[in-house]
């Protein structure tokens, strides 16, 4: 039986940056009107009717089909939800939804783009910590909020391709888990810092693509189910041209020659609770093991697509999942870079 697209997956209002129009983009209040000038006029108006277009079923997830995105991962209501509270739980381990001066780059009115937004919940809270900044979030699927606030705009499009935005637009763009939806980072990085104006912001989160131990044991004595999991994982995403980032963000970045002020930050991200943990990081770390049990079940398709047997991969994520619940003291590392725009 295939899989409608609920009210929860086709809830956004977005527009479609790959169809042709004649109509002006549309900019809401306080905005003035001389922003018009500042993108093209290439967006059309989703109609709620043209959603399911976007969405296909396979092994019973809902997947992106519109364009030809890497991207492996259903975006069904488990996989909304995985990101939404993983989402939360960032904020809670990093104790804000940013890192850099982002309050200094957007004292004023300003215009900051979200690439791969998802469910738009980032977007959101942004928005409503800096109401006077102009809030675009770019995604290849429509699952954010229909009724976003006045000062939030959804669209959709695909960040291998040019961004529809003139140059210097952006006084900010974030980039958040978007390593599995992009080919060729140093290529997006060419494209943010066109978009970006000079003194602009970029902000890059990743994650790391294996786990570790917090006291700094070799995971492949303690946890070899888990990192069986993940170096399948990585082979199958290498198999679809999907490469490891979190590490040679920095270095891309230097690279590029666009960019200076470059800092990273890495947190570790407990997988589970540990009896020597804080109640706090006890808290986080079970949420977080949670999170991870969404993760394994939304790999599954990816997995048996790529020519593992279903009894092999269900196999592989038991074993994970065991010594996720049993051994104490694994963790993901998180890494944020932020850069100025020279």
């Amino acid at each position: 039986m295939a899989i409608e697209p609920s009210p929860r997956h086709l809830n956004a209002t977005y527009s479609d940056s790959s169809s042709e129009s004649d109509s002006p983009d549309e900019i809401a209040p306080p905005w003035p009107e001389s922003d018009h000038s500042d993108t093209s006029s290439d967006v059309t108006e989703l109609d709620q009717d043209d959603f399911p277009n976007y969405f296909e079923e396979r092994n019973g997830r809902l997947f992106p089909s519109h364009g030809n995105p890497p991207y492996p991962l259903p975006v069904d209501a488990d996989e909304q939800q995985r990101a939404n509270l993983q989402h939360a739980l960032l904020f809670r381990l990093t104790g804000e939804h940013y890192r850099g001066p982002v309050q200094r780059v957007l004292r004023e009115k300003r215009r900051a783009l979200d690439l791969c937004t998802g469910t738009g919940q980032w977007v959101l809270d942004m928005a409503h910590e800096f109401p006077n900044v102009r809030w675009h979030g770019i995604d290849i699927v429509p699952i954010a909020t229909r009724r976003p606030p006045d000062n939030v705009y959804f669209e959709m499009a695909d960040v291998n391709q040019a961004f529809r935005f003139q140059a210097e637009y952006f006084d900010f763009v974030h980039a958040r888990a978007v390593s599995m939806a992009v080919r060729d980072y140093p290529v997006l990085l060419d494209e943010v810092a066109r978009v970006l104006r000079p003194g602009g912001l970029f902000l890059a989160c990743e994650w790391g693509r294996c786990v570790e131990m917090a006291d700094g044991r070799d995971p492949r004595l303690f946890v070899p189910r888990t990192c069986d999991f993940f170096n399948a994982v990585n082979q199958a995403l290498v198999s679809r041209g999907i490469t490891a980032i979190a590490a040679h963000i920095p270095t891309w970045l230097q690279e590029s020659g666009h960019f200076n002020h470059i800092r990273r930050h890495i947190f570790k991200m407990p997988l589970g609770a540990s009896p020597r943990d804080s109640q706090e990081r006890g808290e986080i770390g079970t949420q977080f093991k949670n999170i991870m049990r969404l993760y394994a079940n939304s790999m599954r398709v990816m997995l048996i697509e790529t020519g593992w047997n279903s009894s092999e991969v269900e196999a592989l994520i038991r074993g994970y999942l065991y010594e996720m619940d049993t051994v104490p003291g694994i963790v993901c590392l998180y890494s944020t870079v932020y850069a100025r725009r020279i």
